[in-house]
């Protein structure tokens, strides 16, 4: 939960995404009214995201991760990029089946 917090976080306020709608798969009030939704539950509780969002999440991170680099990622979002790619990587194998 903390790790999709954090990046939803980044890519609404903190870089700018150009086509935004097209490189995350969600408008971007869309995805803000998922953060909201999101943001005042605790770290240690569960998320249900469906298919849209789920890739939305995806396309997310990678453009975190693409835009942060190694320095910033674990600095902004508390979570290694070594975390962060692992996950990235698990998404993409549970979005190709």
């Amino acid at each position: 939960m903390g790790l999709l917090k954090s990046v939803l976080n980044e890519v609404l306020h903190g870089f700018e995404i150009r086509e935004f709608e097209r490189r995350i798969g969600l408008e971007r009030k869309t995805l803000d009214a998922l953060f909201e939704q999101f943001r005042l539950v605790d770290r240690r509780e569960t998320a249900t995201l469906d298919i849209n969002q789920t890739r939305a999440f995806r396309n997310a991170l990678f453009e975190t991760i693409r835009e942060l680099g190694v320095h910033e990622f674990e600095t902004r979002t508390g979570y290694s990029l070594h975390q962060g790619e692992a996950v990235l990587e698990k998404l993409d194998h549970l979005l190709s089946d």
